[in-house]
């Protein structure tokens, strides 16, 4: 075995927590342009979730580094019609493939948004 189970968790991490900045990006942008009267509210949610996730992206690329993995993307026709995303990493000498299917991605990152608004905003109202 090549990777360890938590070095595997690091990579899936530095997979998703991009998509899921670009997801708040897209709906922060989407709500400048709203009249809706909780338009700062829904703003000011959005940056602090931002915020957050890209605190632990940065702390994740951190601890890849750390461990000495590298990981680059895969690009192809192939890759697109039946993943989300397709990765290779090197780790202690050995090379390896991350890859998720769409609908796992998105079950993750529903999971994981509900995790971030917990904590995000548990306790964190007196700010």
């Amino acid at each position: 075995m090549n990777s360890t189970p938590e070095e595997i968790i690091l990579i899936k991490e530095c997979c998703l927590l991009p998509i899921m900045l670009d997801m708040l990006e897209k709906q922060r942008l989407e709500m400048e342009k709203s009249t809706s009267p909780m338009k700062t509210l829904y703003q000011a949610a959005l940056i602090r979730l931002q915020n957050t996730i890209h605190a632990d992206l940065m702390n994740t690329r951190n601890q890849l580094r750390e461990a000495n993995i590298k990981m680059w993307k895969v690009h192809s026709s192939e890759v697109r019609e039946k993943s989300a995303f397709k990765y290779e990493y090197s780790n202690k000498g050995y090379r390896g493939v991350f890859e998720m299917l769409r609908s796992l991605v998105r079950a993750e990152i529903s999971k994981k948004f509900g995790q971030y608004i917990g904590r995000v905003f548990n306790n964190k109202f007196s700010d």
